[in-house]
């Protein structure tokens, strides 16, 4: 099953996914195991990435809703 330009990710959405997993793969390690707070704003970023990935995935299934 080949995937279509509407099944595919935008690059917004890569990008953000891409930081998302960085963010947290490293910033866990380096707060839990290391103690830095850097770390926990990694770990911070990575969340508001993630709620950025959301709304970047919701406007793009809205739009393709409604452009029927």
């Amino acid at each position: 099953m080949a995937l279509t330009d509407k099944t595919r990710m935008s690059r917004a959405q890569l990008v953000l996914g891409v930081a998302t997993i960085l963010a947290y793969a490293i910033g866990y390690p380096v707060a839990l195991i290391g103690g830095s707070p850097i770390g926990w704003v990694l770990v911070t970023l990575g969340g508001v990435f993630l709620i950025a990935l959301g709304i970047v995935t919701v406007r793009r299934i809205h739009r393709g809703s409604s452009g029927g």
